[in-house]
């Protein structure tokens, strides 16, 4: 066994050159690979971690991203995606108030950093609380023409938001927008809910619960109306001997609406009263005389006035 270890002097010089090529090989491989795949530098823009934030707090005024420069062999860095690299501040055991903290950063083994910028973010660690603020309904655009808005109903008349403490206190309502975009029939839509200050601005950051709220319209048609003439309707005759000098009503105009849409109430001229029985008159009369309006019509009285006067042939 011992022929393992003691070589006989012709294979111990054999050997000396068997290590030297070994050497050299690695090191002409090490030259072919950086020239092959040199290491290159490449910069990536990646969202910015909190880690280990306590449940009762939140971080405020910290940028969304930072920009992170590493370096690697060219086919590794090639291959590199913004998730496989990680930035973050750890803010384990911090207080409330205003802090500045050495952003960290996490590659994978063959990568190293270059450049993290900005290394260090100042940022302010901030109490969560919750409250409760009224909801109010915001009516935009426009609806159909001659359409009226009634009754307006959002499902929440409150709701919950949650946030930075000094975020939170700057609300006064939540705002649910609705469009009414040319409707003419009652509807329900579900609006989103954008917290806003006592000057109507938005407010960001914080979380609704719910997010959105069901909002009930009640749309109708446009009553349609229009002021038109009366005229009285007579039959039979007058005794023998007489005639109308004059006939009018009082008031000698009504407005007439339209209670069923369509009616056509732009196309009446004129509303006429019931016969008006001429027989028994035999002087000045004057009576009160119902009005004849079609179905789907309303007058604003339902009967005039009528003034008669006769006098002989």
């Amino acid at each position: 066994m011992f022929d393992k270890f003691f070589k006989p002097p012709g294979e111990t010089k054999n050997f000396t050159p068997k290590i030297l090529a070994i050497i050299l090989a690695i090191v002409l491989w090490l030259y072919v690979m950086n020239e092959q795949n040199p290491p290159i530098e490449s910069s990536f823009t990646i969202p910015l971690e909190v880690r280990n934030a306590a449940t009762s707090y939140v971080v405020v005024d910290a940028p969304d991203t930072v920009r992170v420069k590493i370096r690697g062999p060219r086919s590794i860095v090639a291959g590199v995606l913004n998730k496989d690299l990680k930035a973050y501040i750890d803010v384990k055991g911090l207080t409330e108030g205003r802090h500045n903290l050495k952003v960290s950063a996490a590659l994978p083994s063959s990568l190293e950093v270059v450049e993290v910028n900005p290394d260090t973010v100042q940022f302010k660690l901030d109490t969560t609380v919750s409250r409760q603020v009224p909801v109010e309904v915001k009516l935009t655009g426009a609806a159909a023409k001659g359409a009226v808005v009634g009754k307006v109903a959002a499902s929440y008349e409150q709701v919950t938001i949650e946030g930075p403490k000094n975020t939170v206190a700057t609300v006064e309502k939540v705002i649910a927008s609705v469009d009414l975009g040319g409707k003419n029939t009652e509807f329900t839509v579900g609006a989103p809910l954008v917290p806003v200050t006592r000057e109507g601005k938005e407010v960001e950051g914080l979380t609704i619960y719910p997010e959105k709220t069901g909002v009930a319209v009640s749309v109708t048609a446009g009553i349609n109306k229009k002021v038109v003439d009366v005229k009285p309707v007579t039959q039979g005759e007058l005794p023998a001997g007489l005639v109308i000098k004059s006939i009018v009503t009082k008031p000698e105009k009504i407005e007439v609406r339209e209670t069923t849409p369509g009616k056509g109430v732009d196309r009446v001229e004129a509303i006429y009263t019931e016969p008006l029985n001429l027989t028994d008159i035999s002087k000045d009369t004057t009576k009160e005389v119902k009005l004849e309006l079609q179905d789907g019509l309303s007058g604003t009285q339902g009967t005039v006035i009528v003034n008669i006067r006769v006098g002989p042939r």
